[in-house]
This record gives structure tokens, C-alpha cells and sequence, in this order.
């Protein structure tokens, strides 16, 4: 288990203590109910390996479609001589396009790609847009061609973040409907909407987890009709990336998707939800589900919202046990609800997660109106490092050298291994099987400990440490070993900040030879 905030710019508050349940060690586990809502869990090869692919936004550091726009800010209010963002309310319509402007010099603007040192492509790209206005530029970006629809602008990465400003549009016909491509796509963006190093980037890997395209943790979206689009402005906003192109980008792969059903979805929406998977997505695919994510978590809404649940249903007189209740009994609804819409088990893999080092948690999650009869995985978060970034742990850990901080995960994985293993061996004995839903390193600062720039310096130059990839094959090989089947890395691309360093790439352009986490994966994943 980890915090799943990725950078500053996220609202801190976000990053709040993990529950801890009253419990006792997982070498007492009782009871893991058998038989299954679908088939076999798919084994590919011998080493299944997924990605959890990072959120989307302006400041995430991975290119990922060719028309860049995707990954703008939602557009900010602007007038001249006021303070960043504060020109006035702003008229946008259900897909997030500016309806009209208000005079006096009011402008609408959005940014993309910032904060990221230059680490994005450079060259002439060009901006095309349906209705009447008037598109500038700013900051990294000039425009150096104009003609009605369509522009060309020079972009020079150095010069900071791509600055898009809408200065008119004629309310009668709006300026909508905007791309922004990247060089040489111009012909191909609709038919190929993903970058092709992206793609490269993550070919190879059986699995795809969603969590954070989807952004489970804290979605506010409870009907279809309220879901993210590929029609939407962005795909850059709360609502996260839209289903269609996460199927895309399935089917482009090859790869198996894991979704997370946001935890407020009603029963039309899982219904609407899995006849367009149904539909769109490639028959060769096997289909993980799973009710949102880490819904013990009191940081998250999706935690929250099963504790509400559970107390106004009064599944139990302790707090704790009627949310993890209300968690499993609604992740069975929607299993049902998915394999009804599927017409059948041939495809699905029901995934109930938990965690890894509370028994009491996991019987009740698997016990709970025999559960664990509908599903055929339990998920859990193998990650090795979570102690040193803790309060109490500081003082110690910052008394390490990078090398004895390495030696001190080494330690902890060994362990983690011989854990993995007694526990696998009760999963499997009851006819299911063992999956990590996320893992890795969990080197990070929290509850305050995220603010002391010691520590987090550390905990960067350990990422990056070459020793990192052996500990990271040690993990891997660990799991395993031990019994361990899919292992969904934590995760694709992110930058490293105090809240973490989860990315197994800071940056698109990084030379992968200074990638030690990525390096791992892929020679795990070729032997």
C-alpha cells in the first residue's frame, strides 16, 4: 500500500494515515473460500508481469497522445493585471469547451507539460480547431503560421511549459474542438492516438491496471452519463481518461485490462460500462475487474464512502469491520452485474484486494456473505520500504548511507518473500489465486515526514541507485518464487517529489540505462 499522490501539485491532504485494523498475523489466516465467478485466472507465461499506468494531467511527465491537448489543465479564468486564474467565471459546456468570453481583455487559458525541465519534444507543431477566434501562444510555444483553423507553432521545451490562450470566440460559433499535435502526426492522430514510443514503452506487459487513468481513489462519478468522454476538452481532469481509450490502448497492446469500477457507480453504470468493454474490446482479452481501489483507506473517498455505507446498512457494530463488509458485498454486485452483461465467466477475472498484513481484514472480506465464492483472485500490495519513510523511523533511516538503506530493503524482501509464500499456499489451496494489484519500492516520507528534504533526497538517490535493479529482481523473483502469480508494478512514469518516487521512469525521453527499476522489469520479463 502506498499514497497515491504522485507530485506537489496534487492536493496534499490527500496523503492521510492508512487504516490499521485490529487483526493478527497472516500466518493465522482461517479460511480463503473456494470455487469461482469466472474461469481460470489467465497465465500467459510463467512471469506475469502488468503496469499500473500513471494519472494524466499537465504536470505528469509521460506523452501520451499525439495530440497533446488531451493532456492540457482545464482551462483557467484570466484578465490582465489580475492574479493567475482569477478573471471571472468562465462559461464551458458539458465537455469542458469555452462557450464565450467576457470582454474587457478576458481570456481563457491552459498549460501543458509543466514543470518538467524541458523534458518534452520540441518542434513545429500544429494547432487545428473548429469555430471562429483567435488562438495564442505563449511562454515555451510561438505561433509562426496562421490561416483559419489551423495554425503552426514552434515549440522550445527550454522555455518551460506550453502556454494556450483563447483570446476570442464568437459566441455564435465558438472556438472548440482543439488539437495540438505533435510533429508528423497531423495525417494519423485519428486513426493511432497514441504516441508510438508510449506504445513501445509499455508492449510486453500482459496486464494494464487503470487505477489512476481511471482516478478511482477519489472519482466523483456515479452515473454513466457523468463519465469522462474522448469528446471531453481534456482527458487531464477528476473524471480521468476516458473508458474508450483505455480500451484502445488495450487492444494497441495486446494486453489484458484491469479495470476499477469508481466506488459511488450505480448499477446502470457497471452495466453500461461492461456492454461497451463488451463491444469494443478485443475477444483475445481477458477482462480483470475490481471495485475501486484500497477501500480500507480513510485518505480516499472510495474509503470513506464504504464506511458510510456500511454504518447506514448496519452490516456490523464496528466501524472497521461493517466498511471492509460493505466493501466485499458491493465488489460481488458488480462482479454479478459484469458477468450478466458479458452473458458469461469465459473472460472475466473478479479480483477482491486487500491487505497483505492484516488476517482479520482478509476473512472479512473473503467471509463475508461467502465471498469468496465469487471471485478468483485476492490482490494484494507487496511493496518492500514503507518503514524507513515513517515517523518514527527518520532519525534511523536518516543515519543510513544509500548503500545501508539498500541493504535494509534487501533484508525486508527476503522477508517479504517467505510471507508471500505461506500465504499463497492458502490462497491456492482454496482454488484461488495470488496477485499483486500494485508493488514495488515504497520509499517515502508520511504523515510529515513527506517535508523533511533529507530524507526525501535520500530516498530519490536510492531510486536511482543501480543497486535499485537488484532489488527490484530480488522482489520480483521473491513473489515468484513464493507462489506469487501477475505482479502489476507501481508504476509507469512519474516525477520524483516528496510524495514519492513511484515512477519506473522520471521522464519520455529518459535514456532507460539510468532506469534501474525499469531495467529489472524487462530482464525479469525476458527470462
Amino acid at each position: 500500500m502506498r499514497h497515491k499522490d504522485f507530485d506537489a501539485k496534487q492536493d496534499p491532504s490527500r496523503l492521510m494515515k492508512r487504516a490499521v485494523f485490529l487483526g493478527i498475523a497472516l500466518l493465522s489466516v482461517c479460511v480463503f473460500l473456494p470455487l469461482h465467478c469466472s474461469a481460470e485466472t489467465p497465465t500467459k507465461t510463467p512471469r506475469e508481469v502488468g503496469i499500473n499506468l500513471s494519472n494524466i494531467a499537465f504536470y505528469t511527465p509521460e506523452v501520451v497522445f499525439v495530440d497533446v491537448f488531451k493532456q492540457s489543465q482545464p482551462w483557467s479564468s484570466q484578465l490582465p493585471g489580475k492574479p493567475y486564474g482569477q478573471g471571472g467565471p468562465l462559461s464551458i459546456d458539458a465537455r469542458g469547451w469555452i462557450e464565450k468570453l467576457n470582454g474587457n481583455g478576458h481570456y481563457a487559458e491552459t498549460l501543458m507539460f509543466v514543470d518538467l525541465d524541458g523534458h518534452y519534444f520540441a518542434g513545429d507543431y500544429v494547432c487545428i480547431f473548429d469555430g471562429e477566434g483567435t488562438i495564442e501562444f505563449a511562454q515555451a510555444a510561438a505561433v509562426i503560421e496562421r490561416k483559419p483553423g489551423r495554425l503552426v507553432v514552434k515549440v522550445t521545451p527550454k522555455n518551460g511549459p506550453i502556454s494556450l490562450r483563447l483570446t476570442k470566440s464568437d459566441p455564435k460559433n465558438p472556438v472548440r474542438n482543439i488539437r495540438l499535435l505533435l510533429p508528423g502526426f497531423e495525417k494519423t492522430y485519428q486513426e493511432q492516438p497514441f504516441h508510438p514510443d508510449f506504445l513501445k514503452r509499455w508492449d510486453g506487459f500482459q496486464v494494464i491496471r487503470f487505477m489512476d487513468w481511471g482516478m478511482t481513489n477519489n472519482s466523483k462519478v456515479s452515473k454513466w452519463a457523468e463519465r469522462s468522454t474522448p469528446e471531453q476538452a481534456t482527458q487531464g481532469t477528476e473524471k480521468g481518461v476516458a473508458l474508450e481509450h483505455q480500451i484502445q490502448l488495450a487492444n494497441a497492446l495486446k494486453a489484458d485490462p484491469w479495470f476499477c469500477i469508481p466506488h459511488k457507480a450505480d448499477d446502470d453504470y457497471v452495466r453500461e460500462f461492461t456492454k461497451l468493454v463488451k463491444a469494443s474490446l478485443s475477444k483475445e482479452r481477458k477482462i480483470y475487474v475490481e471495485y475501486s481501489n484500497e477501500c480500507w483507506h480513510p485518505g480516499f473517498d472510495g474509503g470513506r464512502y464504504c464506511a458510510e455505507r456500511g454504518k447506514v446498512l448496519g452490516l456490523s457494530i464496528n466501524d472497521d469491520e461493517s466498511q471492509l463488509r460493505y466493501y466485499s458485498q458491493r465488489s460481488v454486485e458488480v462482479f454479478k452485474l459484469v458477468e450478466e452483461a458479458l452473458g458469461g465467466k469465459e473472460r472475466l477475472v473478479c479480483v477482491l484486494s486487500t491487505q497483505p498484513s492484516n488476517a482479520w481484514a482478509v476473512g472479512i472480506v473473503l467471509d463475508w456473505n461467502n465471498a469468496g465464492k465469487s471471485v478468483d483472485a485476492v490482490a494484494v500490495a507487496p511493496y518492500f520500504g514503507g518503514i524507513f519513510g515513517k515517523p518514527a523511523s527518520v532519525e534511523k533511516t536518516l543515519a543510513m548511507s544509500v548503500d545501508q538503506l539498500l541493504d535494509a530493503c534487501q533484508k525486508e524482501i527476503e522477508a517479504n518473500s517467505k510471507h508471500t509464500q505461506t500465504i499463497a499456499k492458502l490462497v491456492k489451496d482454496r482454488g484461488l489465486k495470488l496477485l499483486a494489484y500494485e508493488g514495488g519500492q515504497h520509499l517515502v516520507g508520511v504523515e510529515g515526514a513527506e517535508n523533511n528534504e533529507k530524507l526525501m533526497k535520500l530516498f530519490h538517490a536510492a531510486n536511482r541507485d543501480p543497486r535499485m535493479k537488484d532489488l527490484y529482481l530480488q522482489d520480483l523473483r521473491g513473489w515468484e518464487e513464493a507462489g506469487g502469480g501477475l505482479y502489476c508494478v507501481f508504476g509507469s512514469m512519474t516525477r520524483l517529489s516528496k510524495w514519492g518516487s513511484w515512477g519506473v521512469l522520471e521522464f519520455s525521453d529518459q535514456d532507460e540505462k539510468t532506469a534501474p527499476k525499469l531495467q529489472a522489469i524487462r530482464e525479469f520479463m525476458r527470462k
